[in-house]
């Protein structure tokens, strides 16, 4: 039996030396950072919204450095960058119709799109060497990147460099986040109320807040790692185990997504707290460790499919206080993770109770039975964001019926399979983005999950 492995889960200060190199960030042995480098947020009288977020960069072997982040807005039910532009026009295209962080206005009914679609030139100051930036910005949680240019002239050629001093929290044993990430905090009198982002914070008393491990465990093709989140007070020893929620990245990312990016730990401890459900565990793998060679979704479903079930749900079961039952067990994932979550709808529906299937991107040999009376157990909840391209974009993404939300809807009521309660696809603001998700998985687990 392989021992749990504990990580932390918020780095903050300046990272060590070593750590800098090793992530490429070109710093060297006996070098101090400044500190001033990072990013600041603070209130500021003369914001429109309130605050001023600053970076300072320092690299001076860099002859340009632009900051990439998700620092754009459109406006909501935006019939023009509805399903990531789908009814527009031959030619035009959805960035026509987002607004920068310069325009932003408060009740106009701007929504945040897109995790880091905004770039702008950071300017150098001569005498300190800082690369600087400054935006107001609304409520909300923010990721960023730098680009930075040995060749100003080159503007092909550049490195992505996570900010050096402010590291994403990450699993040692495994997950590898890139961007950065910041908080805004919410101003009443100068923002919409949507742009409240306080239930992503943390609980605000700490014995409200539940742990995050990482651990290592015999897998498909070898060690595997996963995160686990345990709830405040998680009890090994508690007569009644707890339900288990398990949940997938989408392409490109790790393990590491949904608590990172996806605040899921932090929004759940919140709910927990207020009542709106019940303590209860969730667990995220690596399913892209599984390559098919595919043209886009890459992972091999026979196996992660067996990686699942036959060892990271055994794994849990035997090492945490968690149930065994199906009616305890649910799965969800976003993005090419709900293509891993309609693919256990479809191979394996008795062994979990919930599927969570959030911007689906790519279809699943949805089964043709004379009979579906075998899911009318198993609770199914379909979402998406409106501005996001996974929930109608037939023509760029194949024209199978079964490929993205709306259309996989559409393949459940022709079978009479009930999904949402009946209430029909679950559509947030938001793009494929981090800013969709987050809402998802917030309204999953207080309408849905365990319901």
């Amino acid at each position: 039996m392989k021992k749990n492995l504990v990580r932390k889960t918020v780095i903050t200060g300046s990272a060590s030396l070593a750590l800098l190199a090793a992530m490429g960030m070109g710093v060297m042995a006996g070098e101090a950072i400044p500190e001033d480098a990072g990013v600041f947020v603070e209130e500021n009288e003369n914001s429109k919204t309130g605050y001023t977020a600053t970076f300072k960069y320092y690299n001076e072997d860099a002859a340009k450095v632009q900051i990439k982040g998700g620092f754009q807005f459109y406006y909501d039910e935006d019939e023009k960058v509805y399903c990531g532009g789908i009814n527009l026009e031959e030619g035009d295209a959805v960035e026509n119709y987002l607004v920068n962080p310069e325009d932003w206005e408060k009740g106009k009914g701007l929504v945040h799109g897109g995790d880091e679609g905004y770039i702008a030139d950071m300017v150098k100051d001569e005498e300190s060497g800082a690369w600087t930036y400054s935006v107001d910005l609304p409520g909300g949680y923010y990721l960023y990147v730098y680009q930075v240019f040995e060749d100003a002239e080159n503007t092909e050629n550049y490195e992505v460099v996570t900010d050096p001093v402010n590291l994403p929290a990450c699993n040692e044993l495994g997950a590898k986040q890139v961007r950065s990430q910041f908080y805004v905090p919410y101003d009443s009198e100068k923002q919409d109320l949507a742009n409240d982002w306080s239930w992503c914070q943390p609980a605000e008393k700490e014995e409200d807040r539940g742990s995050l491990e990482g651990f290592t465990y015999a897998g498909v093709d070898g060690d595997q790692n996963a995160e686990i989140y345990l709830p405040a007070g998680y009890d090994a020893d508690r007569k009644e185990p707890y339900k288990v929620l398990y949940l997938s990245h989408g392409g490109g990312g790790d393990e590491g997504d949904w608590f990172y990016q996806g605040h899921a730990g932090k929004i759940v401890d919140r709910l927990t707290a207020e009542g709106a459900c019940e303590p209860f565990i969730m667990v995220t793998m690596n399913n892209a460790v599984y390559p098919s060679g595919g043209w886009w979704i890459e992972w091999d479903a026979e196996k992660y499919t067996d990686n699942i079930m036959n060892h990271l749900i055994p794994y849990v079961e035997e090492n945490y206080n968690v149930s065994k039952d199906a009616k305890d067990r649910a799965f969800a994932g976003l993005s090419s993770g709900a293509v891993v979550t309609g693919n256990l709808l479809v191979s394996n529906p008795s062994d979990f109770a919930y599927f969570g299937l959030f911007s689906c991107s790519a279809t699943y040999a949805w089964p043709e039975l004379e009979d579906y009376s075998m899911y009318d157990d198993v609770n199914i909840y379909l979402s998406g964001g409106w501005a996001d391209y996974c929930v109608n974009d037939r023509e760029n993404y194949g024209s199978d019926e079964d490929v993205m939300v709306v259309s996989f809807a559409e393949k459940l009521d022709a079978c009479s399979v009930t999904y949402n309660g009946g209430k029909g696809t679950k559509i947030v603001p938001g793009m494929h983005d981090w800013f969709n998700w987050p809402q998802v998985i917030r309204d999953y687990v207080t309408t849905t999950l365990w319901k």
